[in-house]
């Protein structure tokens, strides 16, 4: 019980630091276009060189998305961690949490990966380089891992489900 609650504190904790950016970001970036000479927001984004130009605008926009991605599979983690604290592990809403957890994750993992691919190609003249250690790399395919893994998850749960069910009936 107690490391469920640790396990929700924590959830909730990075959800709501999460929180600022999904509301201030797309204010900032339009404060960015009215007003390319400002020195209040340092930028630090690829494709600035000129201005901020439709190239760092495209960039903006795909990293806003993919962060929104992120963001709405840590919703329904924080929704799954709820369930867990009221400790209704095998029902329909754990089953969907899950499951939205590892699309989300997934298709953030994935669309990540493109994203940094094609970013690399077009800023470093068609080079890639790879870091060992913790790099961009490591963490996007851990995401993706995370992401899998909620999918089996959820594939579990939905058959532990139909069994308890089954076993309900026959007794």
């Amino acid at each position: 019980m107690k490391l469920n609650s640790i396990f929700k504190g924590l959830i909730d904790l990075a959800f709501y630091l999460m929180v600022p950016v999904v509301v201030f970001f797309p204010g900032t970036i339009l404060y960015i276009l009215i007003f390319p000479q400002q020195s209040i927001v340092n930028v630090n984004i690829p494709y600035t060189e000129q201005g901020f130009g439709s190239g760092a605008l495209l960039f903006t926009i795909c990293f806003f998305i993919l962060f929104l991605l992120f963001f709405a599979g840590f919703f329904q983690l924080r929704k799954f961690a709820g369930q867990l604290l009221k400790k209704k592990l095998f029902s329909s809403e754990v089953i969907k949490s899950t499951k939205k957890v590892g699309q989300f994750f997934t298709a953030c993992g994935l669309g990540s990966f493109v994203f940094v691919g094609i970013n690399s190609l077009l800023t470093n003249e068609g080079t890639i380089s790879i870091t060992f250690g913790i790099s961009n790399f490591s963490l996007l395919l851990f995401l993706l891992v995370l992401g899998v893994l909620f999918l089996l998850l959820s594939d579990a749960f939905a058959r532990a489900l139909k069994l308890k069910e089954e076993n309900d009936l026959t007794v």
